[in-house]
């Protein structure tokens, strides 16, 4: 008989990667092979500035949002990278659609998203300036705290996803899901 709480797990990675493929068009988002003591997350091929994410998918009962965290960044530092978000599935919320994965939980520790904001922002100068500026803020606006824990914020999925994407539209150019 299967393990109830590691097929959740697993469903929740699998629903994640179909999701971030489809919202950023990149088919290189799949599962990360587990690599034991120097485990680099539960996702590869999601990319931010041409830096890779670390992205470790939470599904239990009671959020550990702390020890997840901490989790996250030593995986972080396994896959030498500056940048990781915490999956968490939402309690009532269901995870297998992409409307449903769109509102998921990605958990940030305020230091990481402003380092990902920092470098959304790039220059000062340049044509898109107040584009990157006016999602920078949104995101800032939208951030909410997580439960328990001043020192994380979380914002959907979908917000997310919109921040790897540059604020680029989200999906196929072809309007289909």
């Amino acid at each position: 008989m299967a393990n109830p709480s590691k097929s959740k797990g697993t469903s929740l990675e699998t629903w994640t990667v179909r999701y971030l493929a489809w919202a950023l068009q990149d088919t290189r988002i799949d599962r990360m092979p587990l690599h034991g003591n120097a485990d680099q997350g539960d996702l590869i091929g999601v990319m931010f500035h041409g830096e890779p994410v670390c992205v470790e998918c939470k599904d239990t009962k009671m959020p550990n949002y702390r020890k997840h965290w901490r989790e996250l960044k030593v995986e972080m530092a396994n896959m030498d990278t500056p940048y990781g978000v915490l999956i968490q599935h939402r309690k009532g919320v269901g995870v297998k659609s992409l409307k449903g994965m769109a509102r998921q939980m990605a958990v940030f520790d305020i230091e990481t998203l402003e380092r990902f904001l920092a470098t959304h922002m790039g220059p000062v100068l340049g044509p898109d300036y107040w584009i990157r500026h006016e999602l920078a803020n949104r995101l800032r606006r939208e951030s909410k705290p997580v439960p328990s824990n001043p020192t994380l914020v979380w914002l959907p999925l979908e917000l997310f996803a919109l921040l790897l994407n540059d604020g680029l539209t989200l999906g196929p150019d072809d309007g289909q899901d």
